[in-house]
């Protein structure tokens, strides 16, 4: 009982933000009279840190955000709504785990199914999980892309079996470039009527979650920092925001004063061993990130290098098999966890990607590189001949990366830019 509540905390305070920690620190220091915060260490010089962000204004930062009220995310509204719809235990707890997966659109980043085989989540729970997210508010959240995100809007609207979503289940590549005379021909219906029916997903969104505070507009104070002196990286901690914690030394004395009082001593007992096992928590829990830090930038040394570009396949169980630690604590360390280095700051979660295959005799690519290199291509396009989807995959091909069509389609969606009809300028 006693390593299980030990573990349920750590978990707790891994999975937190340094807003979250804070603020479980602040209850902590409320309920327990022998935990004290200790007065920051001293602060190195930031002209002497080798371009290390100046913490200390951080931490003045971060107490004036302390007085601000945000708004709701659209992943705060998600699990609320999933928390109050009396789901049974298991099916609610499968649920809370496939809505870390979300992004900001609202969209599964990996297909639901393979998140649902790394968590072992059971089967039946699962299908009744996914099921309860899909029929969230706002409609169109937990759709896999943005054509399942339509037809999901569809059915809310009550038109499952509407001509528009037939247009959008069986002839999307045809509804994408306005082909309508050739949608009208297999499904026996005029020009004109398909045209309508293509007119009434103006009423539809494309971005679900737009209407909630997206993270781009929040403040964010990474929990670490890459340092990169010539080649070599170095990854270290901001502890932004974190609070240093102790036991006040005054109640080790009354500890051993009240040894003969058995209710005192059992009081002053039980909250300096759940003080110690708090601060051990947070510390472990720095720790932990720490350690998944450092590998991911050792596995991904050419992004820290190069940039987003440059970046490599990488799954959470490599991560694991180097550091020792289970896959679930790894995907409880990098979500919500934030780091800066050269080109910006990103969320640990960015740095996994699946492996694409590379044309023959080439490395394999993540998803996010061949998104750059799609970005990449079509800025540089012709804006009077834009780069169709075919024609982006025979530049790709020429840069040794094998994708298909209609993974390029899937990927020009994500980065929301519209088909090469649609981005013709005259």
């Amino acid at each position: 009982m006693v390593a299980t509540a030990t573990m349920q905390q750590f978990m707790r305070t891994l999975l937190a933000t340094n807003m979250d920690l804070r603020l479980m620190a602040d209850e902590a220091l409320e309920k327990n009279p022998v935990l004290e915060e200790l007065p920051p260490p001293p602060q190195e010089d930031p002209q002497d840190a080798a371009g290390a962000p100046d913490y200390e204004a951080t931490r003045r930062h971060d107490l004036v955000m302390d007085n601000l009220v945000s708004e709701e995310t659209l992943h705060e509204h998600l699990d609320s709504q999933i928390r109050r719809s009396a789901l049974p235990p298991d099916t609610e707890a499968a649920a809370l785990c496939l809505l870390e997966h979300l992004n900001d659109r609202g969209f599964f980043e990996e297909p639901p199914e393979r998140i649902a085989a790394e968590y072992a989540l059971p089967a039946r729970a699962y299908r009744a999980a996914l099921a309860a997210i899909r029929d969230l508010e706002p409609a169109g959240v937990g759709a896999v892309n943005l054509q399942d995100c339509l037809l999901l809007q569809l059915e809310r609207l009550g038109e499952g079996r509407s001509l528009t979503a037939e247009l959008v289940r069986r002839h999307w590549d045809a509804l994408a470039a306005h082909r309508y005379a050739e949608a009208a021909a297999e499904l026996g219906r005029t020009e004109a009527q398909v045209a309508a029916a293509a007119r009434r997903l103006t009423r539809l969104t494309p971005d679900p979650g737009s209407a909630f505070s997206p993270a781009e507009q929040h403040v964010i104070e990474p929990d670490l920092v890459v340092i990169r002196d010539g080649s070599e990286l170095r990854v270290e901690l901001t502890n932004a925001g974190i609070p240093r914690l102790g036991i006040a030394e005054q109640y080790r004395d009354m500890l051993a004063d009240y040894a003969d009082r058995r209710e005192v001593h059992s009081y002053l007992t039980r909250c300096i061993r759940e003080g110690k096992e708090f601060i051990k928590a947070v510390g472990d829990r720095q720790q932990t990130i720490l350690l998944v830090a450092r590998a991911i930038v050792a596995r991904q040394r050419p992004f820290f290098l190069q940039g987003p570009q440059a970046l490599l396949p990488l799954r959470m169980e490599d991560i694991a098999a180097a550091t020792g630690v289970h896959t679930s604590t790894i995907s409880r360390a990098v979500n919500g966890k934030f780091l800066r280095c050269d080109f910006g700051v990103f969320e640990l979660r960015r740095f996994f990607s699946a492996a694409l295959p590379a044309a023959a005799g080439g490395d394999a690519v993540s998803a996010d590189s061949v998104q750059a290199a799609i970005r990449a291509l079509i800025a540089a396009e012709n804006p009077a001949k834009p780069l169709s989807d075919a024609k982006l995959e025979a530049a790709l091909a020429e840069q040794g990366i094998s994708v298909a069509r209609r993974t390029i389609a899937k990927y020009r969606e994500k980065l929301k830019i519209l088909p090469a009809s649609l981005r013709k300028k005259i």
